[in-house]
């Protein structure tokens, strides 16, 4: 019976990757790959940590729910095909909910909330950053610690409210610190994403503010290194290099810190046992049959 549960697991995740491949052979369709990289990233990071209780889920998908998750999937290929569109993060998240109801059944999505959860919060960031004024304040700011940062690495940096001028080997590189630099929707939906994980293990409040508080101050110090190391690729590695550093290497950095928050934040909330009857028992004397 545990060959078959891992056999399902195996294939569970073969499943997911295939359904999120499978529009690269579908012509003018295709996948797109920034979105791709990020689910990667967080369901990779999640299923780290939760491979074991994955594992050992022993409900099934009945009829209706293979039938319910095949037809969400073909309704979100179909679509794909007619609009000729790619696979983006909203199809993702369908196709991975589509797939956890049709392989473990609706009870299992008490476990694979928080990654399911993660495509919405990171939705909802961003249009909070389309319908929210400018952070014309945290923009500047930003941009005086960027320049800073660079000076003191010996690189000229000239500071303008939102722009930092540096002095590239290949000459003048203007680079503007915009709203979308400030990572307001990447702090919004890694903070939910590193917080949301621990929500359901049974802790004092005082201890669950804390950790939602380093949830959301780690990724938003996390957001100031992104940018520094994206500063760095401008201005060492070129613009191309630079333009892909600006769009990968903050997702990265933020599922590393996901990742060492998750696992500090379950030896910090998680209770400590107390000791067994056997323990206990061990250190008393024996007692002597006369």
């Amino acid at each position: 019976m545990k060959i078959m549960q891992i056999e399902r697991s195996g294939a569970f995740l073969l499943g997911i990757a295939a359904a999120f491949l499978v529009p690269l052979a579908i012509p003018r369709v295709g996948i797109d790959f920034t979105y791709f990289f990020i689910m990667v990233l967080v369901l990779g990071a999640w299923f780290t940590l939760k491979w074991t209780t994955v594992k050992s889920l022993s409900t099934r998908g009945g009829l209706f729910e293979i039938i319910l998750g095949s037809s969400a999937i073909a309704v979100v290929y179909s679509y794909k095909i007619f609009t000729h569109t790619r696979l983006g993060l909203l199809d993702m998240l369908i196709i991975f909910s589509a797939l956890v109801v049709g392989v473990y059944g609706f009870k299992s999505v008490k476990l694979f909330w928080v990654p399911a959860s993660y495509g919405i919060v990171l939705l909802a960031g961003y249009q909070l950053e389309a319908v929210t004024p400018n952070f014309v304040v945290l923009q500047n700011w930003m941009a005086g610690i960027m320049g800073s940062a660079m000076g003191l690495l010996g690189v000229g940096a000239a500071v303008s409210g939102q722009y930092v001028t540096l002095n590239s080997p290949s000459g003048p590189l203007l680079l503007d610190v915009e709203g979308a630099c400030t990572g307001v929707q990447g702090i919004m939906a890694f903070g939910l994403l590193s917080t949301m994980s621990v929500l359901d293990i049974k802790a004092r409040p005082s201890r669950l503010v804390a950790v939602f508080a380093v949830g959301f101050i780690g990724a938003f110090l996390i957001n100031i290194v992104r940018l520094f190391g994206v500063f760095l690729a401008f201005e060492y590695l070129g613009v191309d290099i630079g333009t892909q550093v600006h769009v990968y290497f903050g997702y990265t950095l933020f599922i590393v810190w996901v990742l060492v928050f998750w696992s500090l934040a379950f030896k910090y909330l998680m209770p400590r046992q107390a000791p067994t009857l056997a323990s206990v028992s061990s250190l008393a004397p024996p007692m002597r049959a006369d």
